[in-house]
């Protein structure tokens, strides 16, 4: 239109070239409802395609459509159009930002905005890099991403989405309006243009919690495990909390994050300190009592008061976020293992040798009254409706989003195809109590009647960051992340028990001692064909504790001082240890219980050893028993 001066000739008419911008953004707006509409009918046929019948499901993908197949087109034209109106022939500029916008809107950015971080360390620098895209980027991640989108939350559709698309439509029109207009209209347009940015920028640095599961070092997949990798571990070996919380009463709002005034009543009043747990995304404003303002220190998941003056209640007024629990307007997603609200003493969140969060519930039952200021259905391992809750736990789960009550006592998200099922769990309950008679042990009172506890399926994305919450079980409820059958919910339910020793020999193993304890064993498998070898499994138990002591003692700077030669020698050592590992592994399992007259005297052996904290190496062990059984045979 500026090339050929048209727009000096719509000029000339009265409101001219407002006409021919609102000609120009109506033909566009028309030429994309036809892929828009393709899009939505789409969607609607992929709805009965599935046959889920689950109303919030087909609302979710409404919205979906009217956000991403509607308002994307639009701000597409809106942006293009403004940068003709405002750039007019300056060919080059245009085509540079309609590029960077469409390159911001991808996964392409992911690898260039690493380089801060990785080359210097710079987390401030990739966070602002993220910044800077997420106001720009209209289409979400997931579109495109290698990340799956789980039924449970859906696609990002918080309240800060449409509000940047709705800020996206508008700053566009008011400049393109200000080209229409002239003077005092003009400035008046100007004036709204800055003012409707200064509001997009306040409301999207509230955005509060948001689920972001791509590349960047504060994302769901990578937030914790990044954050605790250079944090000392607490040693709680012995460390003594000196009280316990009798009762909770919990007033959460959740708005864009999860705000709480938490009241706790405290068992002991004499100590002269009180610690609590609460995550670090979450920013406490205030400790009371009835008396006034407590002083405290906070040291990142670590909070300290002093003694409470007499004061039996202690009130906590904070607010905040966690990369992975999320709690806003479109889900929540908060286990009653995760410290979201104070727990007694202090405790680790993430365990780095297990590479998960710590189960982390309370050593008792405490009396619960918790009310969720939410427009969501929350729901709750306590008794109650309408978002208030009360009972005795050890825990407090709470969850929402798209997500329902499948059958009795059982919730889960309808849409997935591996349901929870009241069979598999009862299944489950009768499998476990043989175990432990097997093993000659009582069933331990956690474990003893979990059909009668409130089974909650938690989204499969748990498992994407943390190895530790397959299945927790609490006093009241359990949660988990698959629920197959009976046979691997029981194995999983063994899992939370069994806490083997952390290094990789063990840990192989251990899933070698799960697999005999609940008769998994293929005896098709060649390993089956013939029977184990001790004296050859003995001396290659001897040949795997001398390449690994030989092994210790080559640092890094006694392997760069080594010549060729005995680079080659100490590369092949680790290769054949490698491999020793995985034979000794399925051998000694194979042996022990499989073949062994010993068989389940060796599983209560080993089950003692996975469960109880030891000195003793997992190969001195394999090695003492098989000497012994040997040295019965030779009698």
């Amino acid at each position: 239109m500026y090339d050929n001066n048209m727009a000096e000739y719509f000029k000339t008419y009265r409101r001219g070239l407002l006409k021919a911008y609102a000609a120009i953004v109506l033909c566009l707006l028309t030429i994309v409802a036809l892929p828009a509409v393709m899009f939505f009918s789409f969607i609607l046929f992929i709805y009965y395609h599935v046959n889920v019948q689950y109303l919030p499901f087909l609302i979710h993908l409404v919205k979906l459509s009217v956000l991403y197949f509607g308002l994307s087109f639009v701000i597409g034209i809106m942006l293009g159009t403004a940068m003709a109106a405002r750039l007019k022939t300056k060919r080059l500029a245009v085509y540079s930002l309609t590029v960077i916008f469409m390159l911001l809107n991808t996964t392409f950015i992911d690898v260039p905005f690493r380089v801060p971080y990785l080359l210097f360390n710079s987390y401030p620098a990739e966070r602002m890099l993220y910044y800077f895209k997420d106001f720009l980027t209209i289409v979400p991640y997931q579109l495109g991403s290698n990340f799956r989108i789980y039924p449970f939350y859906g696609f990002p559709m918080e309240p800060i989405r449409w509000i940047l698309a709705g800020f996206w439509v508008l700053f566009p029109l008011t400049l393109i309006l200000t080209k229409c207009f002239n003077r005092r209209t003009k400035k008046a347009l100007l004036a709204a243009s800055c003012l409707i940015v200064l509001l997009g920028v306040s409301l999207f640095s509230v955005r509060g919690s948001t689920l972001s599961m791509d590349m960047r070092v504060d994302s769901y997949p990578y937030a914790d495990p990044f954050y605790y990798m250079d944090r000392p571990k607490e040693n709680d070996s012995d460390y003594k909390t000196g009280f316990i919380i009798e009762e909770y009463k919990m007033d959460l709002t959740i708005s864009n994050e999860l705000h709480a005034v938490v009241e706790v009543a405290i068992d002991n009043h004499d100590l002269n300190s009180y610690d609590f747990t609460l995550y670090h995304g979450y920013t406490l404003t205030s400790v009371r009592t009835e008396d006034g303002e407590m002083p405290f220190t906070r040291a990142d998941d670590y909070i300290s008061i002093g003694g409470l003056n007499g004061a039996d209640r202690l009130t906590f007024t904070y607010y905040g976020k966690s990369p992975k629990y999320y709690a806003n307007r479109q889900a929540v997603a908060l286990p009653g293992y995760f410290a979201y609200y104070p727990k007694p003493g202090r405790t680790n969140i993430w365990d780095l040798d297990r590479y998960g969060y710590v189960i982390n519930t309370s050593p008792n039952e405490s009396k619960y009254s918790v009310q969720v200021r939410s427009k969501l259905k929350v729901f709750c391992n306590l008794a109650g409706s309408g978002n208030s809750f009360h009972g005795k736990s050890n825990g407090v789960t709470l969850l929402a989003g798209m997500y329902d009550e499948v059958a009795e006592n059982i919730y889960a998200e309808p849409m997935r195809s591996d349901l929870p099922k009241r069979e598999y769990i009862d299944e489950a309950q009768e499998l476990l109590v043989d175990i432990f008679k097997r093993l000659d042990r009582p069933v331990p009172e956690l474990f003893s009647r979990i059909a009668d506890k409130k089974f909650f399926q938690v989204p499969d994305s748990f498992a994407l960051n943390s190895n530790t919450e397959d299945v927790v079980v609490m006093s009241d409820h359990i949660t988990a992340i698959y629920c197959n059958n009976g046979p691997q919910l029981a194995e999983s339910i063994m899992e939370s028990i069994i806490k083997p020793q952390t290094d990789s020999l063990c840990m192989s193993h251990y899933r070698q001692y799960l697999k005999y304890l609940f008769n998994r064993q293929d005896e098709t498998d060649p390993l089956f064909k013939n029977a184990v070898d001790l004296n050859l499994l003995l001396k290659e138990i001897d040949e795997m504790q001398l390449l690994t002591a030989k092994n210790s003692n080559v640092d890094r700077e006694t392997y760069l001082n080594m010549n060729e030669q005995e680079k080659e020698a100490h590369s092949d050592n680790e290769r054949r240890l490698s491999d020793l590992g995985q034979i000794v592994s399925e051998k000694a399992a194979k042996y022990l219980f499989y073949e062994s007259p010993r068989q389940e005297e060796n599983l209560r052996i080993f089950f003692n050893y996975f469960t109880a904290a030891n000195e003793t190496a997992y190969l001195e062990l394999v090695e003492r028993i098989v000497k012994e059984e040997l040295g019965d045979d030779r009698s």
